[in-house]
């Protein structure tokens, strides 16, 4: 595991709940210890929205070039 501030913090909240097991907040500590190790995951929406193209999307000059060499 990465050492960075979310690792610190849990650390500090196991600290918490293994000196103070009978402190008036350590359900809240251990709720937090739970949503620290198990991240709450965000549900995708659907399918990603693609744009209606209404032109060519290359340039005039490469369909010109595409144009001579398929009739070559």
């Amino acid at each position: 595991m990465k050492k960075d501030k979310d690792w610190l913090i849990l650390n500090a909240v196991i600290a918490y709940i293994h000196h103070y097991p009978n402190n008036q907040f350590t359900q809240q500590y251990k709720d937090l210890k739970d949503e620290l190790i198990n991240p709450p995951t965000v549900r995708k929406r659907g399918r990603k929205a693609k744009r209606q193209r209404k032109e060519e999307t290359a340039s005039p000059e490469t369909n010109k070039e595409a144009v001579e060499t398929t009739q070559t």
